[in-house]
């Protein structure tokens, strides 16, 4: 068993904690025990443990290995957790699983099936962290045809493997996010995590609470991204939309290396590597009188100005084909599927105004089409999918994409939407003719048309 990571015991009987931490200590595993749940707890949360071993009945704690459960799953997620108990039944370990546990044994504890649970537990762990790493670091490939993407990608290479706070300035939708991932995956830092804190999209207590954390009499409630990213990277969008207030604590913490829950007197050690990025370029964000100058001096150690759409249109062609690639790899369709003139389409759109945007049409236009996984994809079968926002030039008449920025289901329901009342408007409500012209069938059309509420008087 050669899996890195420590194991937590939490059991107030010292002689099951000895036998269990034992068993561990001579199989090649490290483990440490804790007698009460508040102990456990604020363990887990100083130290980095891969598997926590959990008594369900625990005498003289303030919570019982249910709520502890809540609490260390709280701190992270993902960390598998093996409870025990002296009084297990088939619906205590339901139970245990229902609320999140891994699995669950009974004492007295078998120590090959200890054993046994403990390394497929940590297998699963290492497994699903390798799994998430994959597809966060997926797709990693920087297209750099143009003069401005080339650069972009020489000051990557040179910035990546250092630990030098970065700056990414540049247009919503131009790739800031896609770079921070890179910068972070290229990075002494790759092993943890990468998060990421936005803030055009919270008010100030909101994202104050998601960064920091909170605690209640000693008890954490909410970890805080700060918590997670310890050792890792910190992205954080949008950095000049940071309220004052957050600004001069986001500094103390550049500063100290340490940070405060919300309702907590007792600091936190914190160690990672900031990278932000801002619509403002670093001139225009030293003008201004709403963002601190100390602040700025912590996070502007390298700038990279991120180049538009506009300014990349030599790597459109290899943009599209990542994108298309990706697209239909998801799909498990063949790339021979596609047409020469489809693909040329989506080369020359003119609606889309960024590469986040192009990105989302070509995954959105592929699901839409993926239904006929036989049936090839050409430009003639892009264009009659957008047939209700097409002119007969083949070119976008109306631009009204904001679909593009929905999740996939959203993007779909309201695509189908606008998609069937053109064509019902199309063919004064009738429903035959319109379901000749879609290829669906009358009572699926129906049924459509019912779910998405669609009034039809056919």
């Amino acid at each position: 068993m050669n899996i890195e990571g420590k194991i937590l015991i939490i059991d107030d009987e010292i002689d099951i904690c000895e036998q269990i931490s034992g068993l561990l200590n001579d199989r090649g595993f490290t483990a440490k025990y804790c007698i009460t749940s508040e102990q456990g707890i604020k363990e887990f949360n100083k130290s980095t443990y891969s598997l926590v071993i959990l008594d369900i009945w625990l005498n003289d704690s303030k919570f019982d290995g249910f709520q502890a459960l809540e609490q260390i799953k709280e701190l992270n997620e993902t960390v598998p957790i093996i409870m025990i108990s002296g009084h297990g039944n088939i619906e205590t370990a339901v139970s245990s699983i229902k609320k999140g546990a891994y699995d669950f044994i009974e004492k007295p504890i078998d120590g090959d099936l200890l054993i046994f649970k403990v390394s497929k537990a940590l297998e699963n762990y290492d497994l699903k962290n390798k799994v998430n790493n994959f597809y966060q670091s997926k797709d990693n490939n920087y297209i750099a045809n143009s003069e401005a993407s080339k650069k972009v990608l020489n000051s990557l290479n040179k910035i990546s493997k250092t630990d030098s706070s970065v700056l990414l300035s540049g247009l919503d939708g131009s790739g800031r996010e896609f770079l921070a991932r890179k910068i972070h995956f290229e990075s002494n830092r790759n092993n943890k995590r990468f998060k990421v804190i936005d803030f055009s999209e919270y008010d100030r207590i909101k994202i104050e609470n998601q960064l920091f954390g909170s605690e209640e009499n000693g008890i954490i409630k909410s970890v805080g991204i700060l918590g997670e990213v310890n050792g890792g990277s910190l992205f954080v969008k949008n950095i000049d939309k940071m309220n004052s207030k957050i600004q001069g604590k986001f500094l103390r913490v550049l500063e100290e290396k340490k940070y405060y829950r919300l309702g907590s007197v007792s600091p936190n050690n914190i160690d990672f590597r900031l990278i932000s990025s801002s619509k403002m370029f670093l001139n225009n964000l030293k003008k201004c009188k709403t963002f601190r100058n100390d602040l700025l001096n912590k996070i502007n150690f390298f700038e990279i100005t991120v180049p538009s759409i506009k300014q990349r249109t030599e790597d459109i062609d290899g943009l599209v084909k990542e994108f298309l690639s990706s697209s239909l790899n998801f799909h498990k369709i063949n790339i021979e599927n596609v047409s020469n003139d489809a693909i040329l389409f989506f080369s020359e759109l003119v609606c889309v105004n960024s590469i986040a945007q192009l990105k989302k049409f070509i995954e959105w236009s592929v699901f839409m089409l993926s239904e006929s996984k036989n049936e090839k994809i050409t430009k003639e079968r892009v264009i009659n999918l957008l047939n209700g926002f097409l002119s007969g030039d083949d070119k976008i008449e109306k631009q009204n994409f904001e679909y593009l920025d929905y999740n996939i289901k959203q993007a779909r329901e309201s695509f189908e939407k606008n998609y069937l009342s053109y064509n019902l408007k199309k063919f004064n409500n009738n429903i035959s003719q319109v379901s000749e012209k879609i290829g669906m069938e009358r009572t699926a059309l129906y049924r459509k048309l019912k779910l998405l509420k669609i009034n039809s008087d056919s």
